[in-house]
């Protein structure tokens, strides 16, 4: 959202008489203070199904009231006030500080100077739009309200992306993604080289975030992308379309140690190494680019790693979460997993990689994570446990020892 200076009502002190049409319907008369700013709504988007966000910029001397209509020129409801003396805020990562209103039917954003306000309604009905004014109030005086803007909930908010893809053990296609909440269902479509984009599939269900393409053949190179729908009022609505992800069913040809008691895993199957190698091929189709530099290139592997792939509570011994196969393949691994499969995803993308284990000196002598070369230097990532290029003396603070005989120096953290 674009910052805009509201432009402050410098007025001698008058009291103005004004009509206001109340949540009733009726109308009677209300002085308001022309000391009290009059507000400008910045700015009004749909940012969910049920949601939408306005903008406010105001003085934290002032409380704030919202106003809310089904039509410009409907009747207005006082749906919930920002009352400042006493709000508890709460610190979050990007800056903003969070709070509710009086009532908790709106949240609210503050930056750090509380000079920003950003609203968020996410008491709303999808396929309609609102259209909101406010009011700055101080004591028991209140300024004159600010100009209407509307806004509607829309599939959106987060795209969906597409966030894995390879060929099954049939040579299927098989794709992975984040949805959107309060959709009803997605349209994938598919494409080969040259052809028109086609949908072949109707996946319903907001919560169904995987699919297998039956229909896909042998020795063929697919792109597919994917759109969230929702029907409302007879009306279909649609998101966005997704990221363009491309799935091969040819034989992988990928760098890396895919022969039996493999790195990736000692007791994978020739199969299960297969997964494993087709899964790898997909990372790299769809994230690594020629031109990418080395450290583009672990980045992109790390944040592979670290959003299509959640830890196995369950233990070990289940799913193969101690090999590359559990990691990249079926999704939820051990730590032993995520290094293994790190290790699968550097071997392929022409990156040094060291898969390490810890030694009984460690606070948890059954750790594993990398080493990997980046820049001509040597780093500790730790997928699993999130560290990023970071050094030996780092590290140890995490209780962590290993033996470093055959292993190079990592004698700095990274600092782009």
């Amino acid at each position: 959202m674009s910052k805009r200076r509201l432009l402050t009502l410098l007025l001698s002190v008058v009291l103005t008489l004004t009509v206001v049409l109340v949540p009733d319907g009726s109308v009677f008369a209300s002085e308001y203070d022309s000391r009290i700013p009059t507000p400008e709504i910045l700015d009004c988007q749909g940012i969910g199904y049920n949601m939408v966000a306005f903008g406010v910029s105001m003085s934290s001397s002032y409380d704030c009231e919202i106003y809310r209509a089904t039509s410009e020129n409907g009747t207005y409801k006082h749906v919930d006030t920002l009352v400042q003396s006493g709000l508890s805020w709460m610190s979050l990562d990007n800056g903003y500080w969070q709070a509710s209103c009086k009532k908790k039917k709106i949240t609210c954003l503050r930056n750090d100077d509380a000079t920003e306000y950003i609203f968020y309604d996410s008491t709303l009905t999808f396929g309609k739009t609102y259209y909101y004014k406010v009011r700055l109030v101080q004591n028991e005086s209140h300024g004159d309200f600010s100009q209407v803007i509307s806004g509607a909930p829309v599939l959106g908010g987060a795209d969906v992306t597409i966030i894995k893809g390879f060929a099954n053990p049939s040579v299927k296609p098989k794709l992975y993604w984040n949805g959107i909440k309060g959709c009803q269902g997605y349209k994938i479509y598919r494409k080969t080289s040259g052809a028109e984009w086609k949908r072949v599939k109707t996946v319903k269900g907001a919560k169904n975030l995987i699919w297998t393409d039956t229909s896909a053949r042998k020795g063929k190179m697919y792109s597919y992308r994917i759109r969230a729908y929702r029907v409302s009022g007879g009306k279909t609505y649609y998101s966005d379309y997704s990221n363009v992800f491309r799935v091969s069913t040819k034989t992988p040809k990928i760098k890396g140690k895919y022969n039996k008691g493999s790195v990736y895993g000692p007791y994978l199957s020739t199969k299960e190494l297969q997964d494993v190698k087709r899964a790898v091929q997909g990372f790299k189709l769809n994230y690594i680019k020629s031109d990418m530099s080395d450290y583009e290139k672990i980045e992109a592997a790390y944040l592979f790693m670290q959003n299509t792939c959640t830890y196995a509570y369950a233990g070990w011994q289940y799913n193969q979460a101690n090999t590359a196969w559990g990691a990249l393949v079926y999704g939820e691994a051990q730590c032993s997993g995520y290094a293994r499969g790190m290790k699968a995803l550097c071997d392929a993308i022409g990156i040094p990689c060291y898969y390490v284990h810890a030694n009984s000196k460690s606070l948890n002598p059954s750790h594993q994570w990398n080493q990997v070369k980046i820049d001509g230097k040597w780093y500790i990532l730790d997928a699993q446990g999130g560290y990023f290029l970071v050094s030996g003396k780092t590290y140890r603070y995490t209780g962590m020892r290993w033996n470093t005989k055959g292993l190079p120096t990592c004698k700095s953290d990274y600092f782009k």
